[in-house]
């Protein structure tokens, strides 16, 4: 019985967690980098992944805005597409960085 008990508040204190439910401004910042629908939303991206070096999930959406961007200039959307194939193929952050800088210069 005294081993039922105890595993029943192990349990309560597994499912209750420990932290509060609210987002913290870089978690805000994180979630705003990750809905890229402009250029200027994939430049801001760029420039923090040339920063950091880790791309993460911040590169989400860079493909379809750059698929949009083929109905205005169609030669920078195409390099900008041959350097994000560059940019998720990267092994590391040196490399992460330099092609992240070298994408946002040309937006």
């Amino acid at each position: 019985m005294k081993t039922l008990s105890v595993l029943l508040i192990f349990l309560a204190v597994i499912c209750t967690g420990c932290g509060g439910g609210t987002n913290t401004d870089a978690e805000n910042a994180a979630t705003e980098r990750n809905n890229v629908t402009s250029t200027d939303d994939m430049k801001a991206s760029l420039e923090s992944i040339a920063q950091t070096g880790e791309m993460g999930s911040a590169a989400m959406g860079f493909r379809e805005t750059l698929e949009e961007l083929k109905k205005t200039d169609s030669a920078k959307a195409d390099q900008l597409l041959s350097d994000l194939d560059k940019l998720e193929a990267a092994s590391s952050p040196a490399a992460t960085k330099k092609i992240a800088k070298d994408m946002a210069d040309k937006l």
